[in-house]
């Protein structure tokens, strides 16, 4: 016996044994166009999530690229990274505590494109660090304006994606969020990597070729360059990715002035006021209520008066 499903399902039952029931085909999946923020904002959404990408595309490099600065060029060890990079958590917190309030005041336009703006900016303050850079004079300064810009961009920008998603759907359309960021970080670390990592081999080679014009001993085949050479490229290369990731950035801070176009009320779901209906004419009455108001018109009419 087989089964009217097609597909998998149209396989004929084995030999000897009792029918399989199937079920009907169930519904779509949970992703399906129903619980996408496209189908329900009218595709505005969709170019919002593109500017959350575009942003993840440049956070995790600047990530990465500071983890290896810290603990390779500077030194530090894992347990001093870590806590160098407290005041960026702090940062974070801060600056989404103060956007949740201001959203509902100013809307989440001016909060989206001044939190990029602040990131493009400490990204490319970040391009200029050295090998010998200071974690206070050097590092401090861009990691609060990145983190700071980061907390006013994340809160009004999830918000708005998801501010028309239907009630049954706002899990679903915060993981197609998740999944735009997790996107865009791999995209950022291969297109960031490959930049960063190409101009730490071309220094390699110009500082290598200056050495030997210059008379200085070379580092012999197949042995790492020195740690000056080699802390040397790793800041140009990391400066190169940095000033990459303040490109990107600024791509979000455009897209983020094309798209948003969301206004304070509309965020938070405020309708106009409902216009006073004009007033309808009275509806005619029943025949049986019109005799009846007639003959007491006219019994009223014929009735004596009382001091008759």
């Amino acid at each position: 016996m087989t089964s009217p499903a097609s597909g998998a399902d149209s396989a004929p039952d084995p030999p000897g044994y009792p029918p399989i029931p199937r079920s009907a085909p169930g519904p779509q999946p949970v992703t399906g166009r129903s619980a996408s923020p496209d189908a329900t904002a009218g595709g505005g959404n969709g170019r919002l999530g593109l500017a959350l990408l575009v942003i993840a595309t440049g956070l995790f490099g600047l990530f990465f690229f500071l983890t290896l600065f810290v603990q390779t060029v500077l030194g530090y060890s894992p347990i001093r990274a870590g806590i160098a990079f407290l005041p960026f958590a702090v940062g974070v917190v801060i600056a989404s505590t103060l956007a949740s309030p201001l959203v509902a005041r100013i809307g989440p336009r001016p909060l989206i494109l001044a939190g990029a703006a602040m990131v493009a900016g400490g990204t490319f303050w970040f391009s200029r660090l050295t090998e010998h850079a200071g974690y206070a004079s050097h590092l401090l300064g861009p990691m609060l304006v990145s983190s700071f810009g980061l907390g006013l961009v994340f809160v009004p920008l999830a918000l708005v994606v998801l501010h028309k998603v239907a009630e049954q759907d706002p899990g679903v359309a915060s993981s197609l969020l998740n999944t735009a960021q997790q996107v865009g970080g791999a995209i950022g670390l291969a297109l960031l990597g490959t930049v960063a990592w190409t101009a730490v081999a071309n220094s390699i080679r110009t500082q290598v070729a200056a050495a030997a014009k210059a008379g200085r001993p070379l580092p012999k085949p197949g042995t790492p360059p020195p740690a000056s050479i080699y802390n040397h490229a790793l800041t140009v290369g990391f400066s190169r990715g940095f000033v990459v990731a303040a490109g990107i950035a600024l791509l979000a801070l455009l897209i983020g002035i094309v798209t948003i176009r969301v206004s304070r009320q509309e965020l938070a779901g405020a309708v106009p006021e409902p216009q006073e209906a004009a007033p309808q004419p009275a509806a005619p009455q029943p025949a049986a209520v019109q005799r009846h108001e007639d003959r007491a018109a006219l019994a009223a009419a014929v009735r004596p008066c009382r001091l008759c």
